[in-house]
C-alpha cells in the first residue's frame, strides 16, 4: 500500500476536526493567524529537536547523528507543516508543483551565478523574481524608482552608481 503526501495531509484534516473539533479550512480570520502562529511556532519547536539529535556544534568533538529520534522529530515536524498546508488550503499536489517549479528557480540562479543580494527588493529583501514579490522598478513621468510594496517606500536611482537611495535631493 502506497502512503502519499495527500493521505496524510487529509488523515492530519481529520486529526484536527476529530480530536479538536477545528476545521482549518473553515478558520475565521482571527484564527488563521493564531492558527498560523502556534503552528509555526511548534515547527520549529521540532526543527530544534531534531538538531539536538545531531553532533551540529563545531566547537564539540563529538559528531553524531542519532538517526531513530533524528528521524521521530522530523515527523513530529510533518504534523505541525500539514496543519500550515490546511490552512492555507494548499493541497499536497499544489505544493509539489509549487516545490518544482521553485527548485527550477533555483537552479537557474545558482547557474546564472546568484550571489543572494543584487536581484533582492533594497528595502525588504524579498527576491525580485519570486512570483509574489510586487517590489521592482515603476516609471512615473519617465523618471524610474524602486517601490517597495511591503514598505510602502520609493527609491530613486542615483546617477552616478546603481545604488538606489531614498527620498529626492
Amino acid at each position: 500500500m502506497s502512503y502519499e503526501l495527500s493521505d496524510a495531509l487529509e488523515a492530519q484534516w481529520a486529526l484536527q476536526v476529530q480530536a479538536y473539533g477545528k476545521d482549518p479550512r473553515k478558520l475565521s480570520d482571527e484564527e488563521r493567524m493564531e492558527w498560523v502562529r502556534w503552528n509555526i511556532l511548534a515547527l520549529e519547536d521540532e526543527l530544534h529537536e531534531a538538531l539536538q539529535e545531531t553532533g551540529w556544534k563545531p566547537w564539540a568533538t563529538k559528531n553524531h547523528l542519532n538517526e531513530d529520534a533524528f528521524r521521530g522529530e522530523l515527523v513530529d515536524g510533518l504534523h505541525f507543516f500539514l496543519n500550515l498546508m490546511l490552512v492555507a488550503n494548499i493541497s499536497a499536489e499544489e505544493l509539489l508543483a509549487g516545490y518544482q517549479l521553485k527548485r527550477e528557480k533555483n537552479a537557474k540562479r545558482q547557474a546564472d551565478g546568484y550571489d543572494g543580494v543584487s536581484t533582492k527588493c533594497p528595502e525588504c529583501k524579498r527576491a525580485l523574481d519570486d512570483d509574489a514579490v510586487e517590489c521592482g522598478v515603476y516609471t512615473d513621468d519617465g523618471e524610474n524608482y524602486f517601490f517597495c510594496v511591503v514598505t510602502g517606500l520609493a527609491c530613486f536611482p542615483d546617477v552616478s552608481s546603481e545604488v538606489w537611495r531614498y527620498g529626492r535631493d
